[in-house]
């Protein structure tokens, strides 16, 4: 589809879930059919019910920040996270950048296994792989309608290097715990997704592709805040 068609669909096309799809600018809604489930669930903050968790950053947080220790090669792997998800946006919905600074950074990612869970958190964990695990924590106030940064992502080796297998897991690990970030809450049930729970491909697939595209043209329901 050329731009000028995406630009002419407009603002009702139809998504493949009951959400609503953010007000139309200069940009419509790409036409998805084919998504899969990325909102979180969660218990209500009046204690009835579930609330539902949707995220994407907003474009005043862009280029998202992103400080990542510099251990076990992860730089260089996040780098290559960054530029794969960059390159799913036609109208560059979401970009980020590495930064120095931890302290003036939306997203902290390190290479050490994530601590015990806080009860102010919620744990969006990886299945652990033979070499490798991954988790990204999200600190969602009691009331569920903000994400207070930074973001907090975990990308541990669990073999010596040069292990074999060992940086192909920390690339697709580094690539799938981004995806969190960028607002794929929910894990594929696909194990031919980056996104499933324990993936196994080293790219993400156009499934993958379609439901990160789609989620950044439907209302959130978080805000993202800088503490």
């Amino acid at each position: 589809m050329t731009g000028a068609h995406r630009l002419a669909a407009g603002c009702a096309a139809a998504l493949a879930f009951a959400t609503t799809v953010a007000a139309c600018s200069d940009i419509s809604a790409p036409l998805r059919n084919e998504v899969y489930e990325w909102r979180l669930f969660v218990p209500a903050a009046s204690g009835d019910g579930a609330d539902t968790l949707s995220f994407h950053w907003d474009r005043s947080f862009l280029p998202v920040r992103v400080w990542v220790e510099n251990t076990a090669g992860l730089p260089g792997h996040m780098d290559r996270a960054i530029t794969t998800w960059e390159s799913v946006y036609l109208y560059r919905e979401f970009t980020a950048e590495i930064v120095s600074d931890s302290s003036d950074a939306d997203v902290i990612v390190r290479g050490t296994d994530a601590p015990a869970p806080q009860t102010s958190r919620t744990r969006l964990r990886s299945a652990m792989a033979p070499q490798c695990r991954g988790a990204t924590d999200l600190d969602v106030t009691p009331d569920n309608r903000d994400l207070l940064l930074p973001i907090r992502v975990f990308v541990a080796p669990s073999a010596v290097p040069g292990t074999p297998g060992l940086e192909d897991c920390l690339a697709l690990t580094s690539i799938h715990e981004l995806g969190h970030a960028l607002g794929i809450f929910q894990h594929s049930p696909n194990p031919t997704d980056i996104m499933f729970a324990d993936p196994s491909v080293l790219l993400p697939s156009p499934l993958d592709r379609g439901t990160a595209e789609v989620l950044y043209h439907v209302a959130p329901t978080l805000e993202a805040v800088r503490r």
